[in-house]
């Protein structure tokens, strides 16, 4: 089917195009590499009154397996616009953009700002959407400018950061205005030759004894330890059929903190499973919550389990159906919420289910 110049196919398999490899099929999808294509693709939704689902390197989502009504739409929007003025730099990048080979070009020109991102698996569009973040660097803090197309019109908009309203692993484009933009560039404000900035103790001490830390010994060591945890999809490295982290690390009240270490009575460990934030409220470590309710390392029920490397990957052993998946985050998230208080809230998406199951005992 052809639509303005653009190919429309029909039963589109969508498994293979997510990193937990299962799904099924999409009513309509269309593959897009301009932003004129991405508006002819929702003008073909709006004709039919269709919803569209934006994907870029699917590493975060869980689809169903009956998959998905409407248009699915592959952002591969490429390109890079750079304007430099003494140590500062912005770079404008496409939307579909490989977020890796993205942080490699910024590591190799010696810009400094995203290198603690490094082997976050996606697309440079899903950035801002998800606020990635990782060993102590969010993508909203490099952030400038998000542009985007409004799926309702085909209008072109553009959101300054302070609009993104960005928040722990959430945006505008993740909560309240979910599925209303399809992100087409993202531009970022960096620093040539920055000094990078070392806020997460993991890291640190993998990188102590290294003199005069460049941006490049930073992504390497975030590599490394992504590789040691199971979480790398990338050419030579052990991947495992995953979403990488399931679940948000939550925060409580300094109330319910104190509730979750009577309940551990002193069986906590040496493990760092809380971080103290500003207002008194506290992060805490999901993985660590999952483990304390009886959910160890490499453990599972049949095709599904937690991966062998970290407790808050939830991994497809092989041959597993989303309805598989989603049942044994149930229990995960059921067996926290029973033993803590705890609502673990998903951090993969869940595209396809209608009512998540994962909300349902939410107000428990």
């Amino acid at each position: 089917m052809n639509s303005d110049k653009i190919d429309i196919l029909e039963n589109e398999p969508l498994a293979a195009l997510t990193s937990f490899g299962v799904g099924g099929p999409a009513r309509y999808f269309a593959r897009i590499s301009r932003e004129e294509d991405a508006a002819s693709a929702l003008a073909f939704a709006r004709e039919r009154g269709l919803e569209a689902l934006v994907l870029g390197g699917g590493s975060n989502v869980l689809i169903s397996d009956e998959g998905f009504l409407g248009l699915v739409i592959l952002n591969r929007i490429t390109g890079l616009a750079v304007e430099e003025a003494g140590q500062n730099v912005r770079v404008s990048a496409g939307g579909g953009e490989n977020w890796q080979d993205f942080v490699d070009h910024c590591v190799a020109k010696g810009w400094q700002g995203v290198e603690c991102l490094a082997g976050i698996p996606g697309t440079v569009g899903a950035s801002p959407v998800q606020n990635i973040g990782a060993y102590g660097q969010e993508v909203s803090q490099v952030v400038s400018q998000v542009r985007c197309l409004e799926t309702a019109t085909g209008t072109i908009v553009t959101f300054g950061s302070d609009e993104c309203e960005f928040r722990y692993r959430e945006s505008i484009f993740n909560t309240r205005d979910a599925g209303k933009y399809i992100v087409t560039s993202v531009t970022f404000s960096l620093t040539r030759g920055g000094a990078p900035v070392i806020r997460y103790r993991e890291l640190e001490e993998r990188l102590s004894g290294i003199p005069s830390l460049t941006a490049a010994d930073v992504r390497d060591a975030v590599i490394a330890i992504r590789a040691d945890k199971g979480v790398l999809i990338r050419t030579g490295y052990e991947t495992l059929k995953s979403a990488g982290s399931f679940f948000k690390n939550p925060v409580v009240t300094r109330e319910h903190f104190e509730h979750v270490r009577e309940v551990l009575a002193g069986r906590e460990g040496t493990a760092t499973w809380f971080w103290p934030l500003p207002g008194g409220d506290v992060k805490l470590s999901a993985a660590f919550l999952i483990q304390r309710s009886g959910f160890e390392r490499g453990s599972g029920r049949g095709n599904v389990g937690i991966s062998p490397h970290h407790t808050l990957i939830l991994v497809n052993r092989g041959g597993a159906t989303a309805r598989e998946i989603v049942d044994f985050a149930a229990e995960v998230q059921g067996q926290v919420l029973d033993r803590f208080g705890i609502f673990l809230a998903p951090e993969a998406r869940l595209i396809g289910f209608g009512t998540s199951p994962l909300q349902a005992r939410r107000g428990a």
